[in-house]
């Protein structure tokens, strides 16, 4: 009888702690942009290696500046969260289509691999 005490102690314990440290909104969003600006530095990165000239790489350097700022405005518009107590969950919505991209839990946001499929498909590769 006793072990069944501790084991609902220790469950209600982690519901707690999971409902107060449920990633907020802002979190999200965070995560989804520290992905995407990942990917951006990865993309400019591959691109200054093919790039001769200093204006190039110049020019990849201010592209990458207006990127993130044009992400910035982006992610403020098509991500939010649902938030569902003991878990949440970030979600896209482009051409009114919602989806599921992320989960968040004990503080932590997961972001999909998703992303990075979607974005090559994008570029067509």
């Amino acid at each position: 009888m006793q072990n069944k005490h501790i084991t609902l102690i220790i469950t209600g314990v982690l519901l707690i702690i999971g409902a107060l440290t449920n990633p907020t909104q802002d979190r999200h969003k965070e995560a989804v942009k520290n992905k995407l600006n990942v990917i951006m530095q990865k993309s400019l990165k591959d691109s200054m290696k093919n790039s001769d000239s200093g204006a190039e790489q110049i020019g990849s350097a201010l592209g990458l500046m207006l990127g993130e700022a044009i992400l910035d405005r982006m992610i403020e518009s098509t991500i939010s969260s649902d938030n569902y107590v003991l878990f949440s969950t970030t979600n896209a919505t482009w051409e009114g289509k919602t989806k599921i991209i992320g989960v968040g839990v004990f503080g932590n946001v997961f972001i999909s691999d998703e992303i990075d499929k979607a974005l090559k498909e994008g570029k067509g590769e």
